[in-house]
């Protein structure tokens, strides 16, 4: 596999402060637009950018390889002299800078956050050119770059770094706005898409941008009927016609969801979609799951129940029934007296379809995880808590679905390939004091199930379901929290105590004095500082229990109290520009990671690969502190943590680590202080938790939005102190937020600092 590393190599005449350093062309020519093009550069550009887009036709290996050649440098300097860019100029760059964001999107070492650089230069060149062909499939590029996971590319208002990223300058109606929430950035991202395609009349674009801002708008409960029309429109224009097929199903079953049936444009789609079928191009069973769920709309149940057994049928023919799942929740729909039933057809289908599923679609580029496996699951776990009462069965049977999905989501986040599966924690592992919570968010309610060590032999328990509240209403709560403590705001407060009351107060009882709290978190929960819940009397839930978050039990273990830590730390302060993004100067890391080192720890200042793996080598250790950028980007392979001149994936990291952990101890915490996750994105959280996972470490300590350099040393100051005096890492973490949030001089009082940091995976 082409990793970050591989690509490091290549780049390392690029660091900056090498020896007659540059940039390779790719970063010089594409991370901004410029004014001024190299007459030089532009044969190359063309050349490599050919080169380029034929490599990519071989998959995720080509991508690999034409991202690696369009950051290897170019043989000679460019000549100083330069052009002021005629347009078929700056479309030759504009060419270029498309096909190296495609490549950086793409390719599996690529970093989505400079990929939206690169792309977002494109469509500025190709605009000032006049290609509005170029332009849309650019604006388009940089949508899905966005939608794969990287935070934005601008400051926060609590970033630790001494400067802020460069700016880039906004395209007129194409401006992403980064005070909004993830999913408002993706709808403006997704409508600039739709608008330059509809300038350029690309009915493909049209039609996939249509399809994705739709789905968007859905989640928010606006009206999508004008994209869904416009989409269909331009469907019935798209030259293949498997292509055609394929957005026209997305589009219709989207409708359907939505309840936007009953519309001539949608009918008259479904019987374009039928004579597709006829021509061998549709899939018959498609067509009947559509005609049955236009009947369910039209309250013709009868009919409805035929077309969908007859989709059941014939999908359940095909080599591969992918869509066996969800036909047959649709038959649920239809057949209410026989829902329960359906439903539990639909979860066993899937269990045999799962993992032959493709990852993404190849045209929508949409997570087929999303879209076919993930209302299965919840479906699977409303249904059975409907049925289940107290019985203790029942309730196991819903909770190994629960945490198959957890399991699931994780591996799905992070490659299955790296995240195997391990002997789940279980009630029976729990100690005296310790109360393990699954919160369950349901479209219609809020399910909390749980078990105690104080009565382990009970298994999992039910608290009366919430009707009150229901998944978008707690997403809503977690995502106005999390954005008021992590940006300058302090309305976090009000939801804070309705997420209190939501998750916590009725499990209150069950937190005693020496309590601790692991929480198995559901979708919006994984952005949220629980640390931070404060009850009706103004008591945070940190000062009524420690606190551990666990992505899944399958990949938890309650873990040994670290009596002796042998301590390696390891800090980066200066400036870098690498492939995988530009990351500004941190102040204070060097002296935070003297102060976790101690006297008799191991010190690595402004740390490079080797510097790492030979300090690993020599001194096994049980705490790993890194003092520098970090930032999950979805799957492991693209996620990385910053060293001089070069970025280490954490495949890379889990490598060193395994190393020593051959000479006989393993790594007990990864405490990653300056990580930079995209606030509010809930898969941004899940690469968070999965971070310890990947990097083979029992637990990782980690923060969930940028906190102030001195915020952050004063938490790790009384972290570690705890920690050296034998305290397990849930106590000291606890412990060490209590002093700063109750500290009698006031000064870290902001739950904005104290609170950000989190821990995840095993807690004694």
């Amino acid at each position: 596999m082409a990793g970050i590393g591989i690509l490091a190599v290549a780049y390392a005449l690029a660091a900056p402060g090498a020896a007659e350093a540059r940039l390779p062309d790719a970063i010089t020519l594409c991370d901004r637009p410029v004014a001024d093009l190299p007459a030089a550069a532009l044969p190359l550009a063309s050349a490599r950018a050919r080169q380029a887009r034929s490599l990519m036709r071989g998959g995720d290996n080509g991508a690999d390889a034409a991202l690696e050649l369009l950051l290897s440098p170019a043989d000679g300097a460019p000549p100083a002299q330069s052009i002021q860019g005629a347009d078929s100029s700056l479309g030759q760059l504009a060419e270029y800078c498309l096909v190296a964001g495609e490549a950086m999107r793409r390719a599996r070492a690529g970093s989505q956050s400079r990929a939206q650089d690169f792309l977002r230069t494109a469509q500025a060149l190709a605009e000032r050119a006049g290609d509005k062909a170029l332009a849309a499939r650019a604006a388009w590029e940089a949508a899905l770059a966005l939608a794969g996971g990287a935070p934005p590319a601008v400051s926060g208002t609590r970033r630790r770094s001494a400067g802020d990223a460069r700016p880039f300058p906004p395209q007129p109606g194409c401006a992403l706005v980064e005070t909004e929430t993830r999913a408002r950035r993706l709808e403006l991202a997704f409508a600039c898409a739709l608008d330059r395609a509809v300038l350029a009349d690309e009915p493909q674009l049209i039609a996939l941008a249509a399809l994705r801002l739709a789905r968007l708008e859905k989640a928010r409960k606006a009206d999508i009927g004008a994209h869904i029309a416009l989409g269909l429109g331009a469907s019935g224009r798209v030259s293949d016609t498997r292509d055609q097929a394929a957005l026209y199903r997305g589009l219709i079953m989207l409708a359907a969801d939505a309840d936007q049936l009953q519309t001539d444009t949608v009918r008259n789609a479904i019987e374009n979609y039928a004579n597709l079928v006829k021509a061998g191009a549709g899939d018959a069973a498609t067509l009947s799951a559509m005609r049955g769920r236009l009947a369910l709309a039209g309250a013709d149940a009868a009919a409805a129940r035929a077309d969908l057994r007859r989709a059941v049928f014939l999908e359940s023919e095909k080599a591969l029934p992918q869509n066996l799942p969800q036909y047959a929740l649709l038959l649920a729909d239809a057949e209410p007296e026989r829902a329960a039933e359906h439903v539990q057809a639909a979860y066993r289908a899937l269990q045999q379809v799962r993992s032959l599923l493709v990852p993404v679609d190849p045209l929508t580029e949409e997570s087929r995880f999303d879209l076919l496996v993930r209302p299965v699951f919840e479906r699977a776990i409303g249904t059975t808590l409907a049925v289940a009462g107290s019985d203790a069965g029942t309730l196991d049977q819903a909770q190994r679905i629960a945490e198959a999905y957890r399991s699931a989501e994780l591996q799905n986040s992070l490659g299955a390939e790296c995240v195997p599966l391990r002997n789940p924690v279980t009630p029976a592992d729990l100690k005296p004091g310790e109360v393990l919570l699954y919160p369950l968010l349901l479209e219609d309610r809020i399910e909390l199930l749980y078990a105690t060590g104080d009565d382990k032999a009970r298994g999992y328990r039910r608290m009366p379901p919430d009707r009150s509240r229901n998944r978008a209403m707690i997403a809503a709560l977690a995502q106005r929290m999390t954005a008021s403590l992590s940006g300058a705001s302090n309305d976090w407060e009000a939801a804070s105590r309705d997420l209190h009351a939501a998750l916590i107060a009725p499990i209150a009882s069950l937190l005693g004095q020496d309590a601790t709290l692991i929480i198995v978190p559901d979708g919006p929960l994984r952005q949220i500082s629980f640390a931070a819940l404060m009850d009706a009397q103004g008591t945070f839930l940190i000062e009524q229990a420690r606190l551990a978050v666990v992505p899944a039990l399958s990949f938890a273990a309650p873990g040994t109290r670290d009596t002796d830590p042998e301590i390696i730390a390891a800090s980066l302060e200066k400036e870098l520009d690498l492939p995988v993004g530009r990351f500004t100067r941190l102040e204070g890391t060097a002296s935070e990671a003297a102060m976790a080192a101690g006297p008799d720890g191991v010190l690595l200042t402004d740390f490079d690969r080797a510097d790492l793996a030979a300090a690993l080598a020599r001194h096994p250790a049980s705490v790993l502190h890194l003092a520098t950028h970090a930032a999950f980007n979805g799957r492991t392979e693209r996620s990385f943590v910053v060293a001089n001149g070069e970025a280490i994936s954490l495949p890379e990291l889990r490598a060193m680590l395994s190393a020593s952990s051959l000479r006989g101890q393993g790594l007990q915490l990864l405490v990653l202080s300056a990580c930079e996750t995209a606030v509010g994105d809930d898969d941004q959280a899940m690469g968070l938790a999965g971070a310890a996972v990947e990097a083979g470490a029992a637990s990782a300590l980690a923060s969930l939005w940028e906190v102030s350099d001195a915020g952050t040393a004063a938490l790790m100051e009384a972290f570690y102190t705890h920690y050296r005096a034998g305290e397990g890492r849930a106590r000291a973490l606890q412990l060490a937020q209590i002093e700063l949030a109750r500290g009698a001089d006031g000064q870290w009082t902001d739950p904005g600092i104290w609170s950000a940091f989190t821990l995840v995976g095993s807690w004694r």
